[in-house]
């Protein structure tokens, strides 16, 4: 749970410090005025990454030098947190319970969240990096040993794309013993990766199954797996094979970052079948599936961010994600153009109007400064 959040200099929001309760937090507002932002804010300071963009110093407002976050939340076991950062172009730094950090990931799973959009649908219509990243930010919230996992396959990766490159331009340093230890390397940590994706997609898949049943009230069974896993010699005769191609290409052409997931309704693809309104229901019920294993494996609940959700969505369809919001009780922040919009009340309400956070009349929020 998110008790506080304070900020200054975060994109077109004015400086705030606001108090939150538990339940469901509306937060309203014309498009354009910062509903979004303040979903982002709070996922930062909460995850240490955007979910808009690459670079946290893209947030930083136009008219300021850098821009600080600060919070405290509240964990499994009434455990609390304090946690800040700030961010200027010449890079980062915070603090997390006292302890400095220079990486904004130091802030990852200190206060476990789910964020929920239209843009979801990606999930199931969108290339097979959406369905990578679903996946890897959920490893890396089962196992905390997944996060450095993935930082040290990225980082083989990039050695030994960067040797294809250079090698044909014709300056390869370390020769062919390199290649050959990078290949090595990579294979060994390629395998890791696979045995713990596929092992989570096994996880998740009755979980899907369950929610994506509740928002279609339907039976039809999705069928969610990992669609590539090799053992480490056969992997290594894969990228043998592609030793050539590769060497043209100047870049690693098989692995891990390079997989997708399978994800078919009834035997039927959804990235080249599945209509609008299946492909929204199997995202939503993707995001959920992640909020249950969230939850399993933390014993705690995570904060879910709805940023207009409800806009794609049938008349059915929005009453199924009100009951799963409900019955979760998670704490809930929904950003919505309209308060009467939603297919629920909210427990306190946020009113932003041009950057300025303001307070409806059954608000639990305070103004601190």
């Amino acid at each position: 749970m998110l008790l506080s959040l304070e900020q200054c200099g975060f994109r077109n929001l004015k400086e705030f410090s606001l108090d939150f309760s538990e339940g469901i937090t509306i937060i309203s507002g014309q498009n354009g005025h910062g509903k979004s932002n303040l979903l982002e804010a709070i996922h930062i300071i909460c995850q240490g990454f955007s979910f808009r963009t690459k670079t946290l110093q893209e947030a930083i407002d136009w008219n300021a030098a850098h821009f600080i976050l600060r919070a405290k939340t509240v964990a499994a076991f009434d455990e609390k947190n304090e946690a800040a950062i700030q961010v200027d172009n010449s890079g980062i730094k915070g603090k997390l319970n006292g302890k400095e950090f220079r990486r904004a990931s130091a802030l990852f799973g200190s206060a476990p969240l789910v964020f929920i959009s239209p843009e979801d649908i990606r999930l199931a219509k969108g290339t097979p990096e959406n369905r990578r990243s679903f996946l890897d930010e959920l490893l890396c919230f089962c196992k905390k040993s997944n996060l450095d996992l993935l930082r040290r396959y990225r980082r083989v990766l990039q050695q030994r794309n960067r040797w294809l490159k250079d090698n044909l331009e014709g300056n390869a340093a370390g020769g062919e013993y390199l290649f050959e230890a990078l290949t090595e390397q990579l294979a060994s940590l390629a395998v890791l990766v696979w045995e713990e994706r596929k092992e989570l997609c096994g996880i998740l898949e009755p979980h899907i199954n369950n929610f994506y049943q509740i928002l279609c009230n339907k039976s039809e069974e999705i069928k969610f797996s990992y669609a590539r896993a090799l053992s480490r010699e056969d992997f290594l005769k894969s990228l043998k094979e592609k030793f050539n191609a590769e060497r043209a290409a100047g870049a690693t052409l098989a692995g891990p970052h390079r997989d997708d997931i399978e994800l078919f309704l009834q035997g039927h693809s959804m990235r080249d079948f599945g209509s609008q309104g299946q492909c929204r229901s199997i995202a939503l019920a993707m995001k959920f599936a992640a909020a249950e294993i969230i939850e399993n494996h933390s014993g705690t609940k995570p904060i879910l961010l709805l940023d207009d959700v409800f806009a794609e969505l049938d008349h059915s369809r929005r009453e199924a994600v009100a009951k799963i919001v409900k019955q979760k009780e998670c704490q809930t922040f929904a950003a919505t153009p309209s308060k009467e919009d939603l297919p629920f009340q909210g427990d306190s309400c946020l009113d932003i109007g041009e950057g300025s956070v303001m307070f409806g009349s059954f608000c639990k929020a305070t103004l601190a400064r």
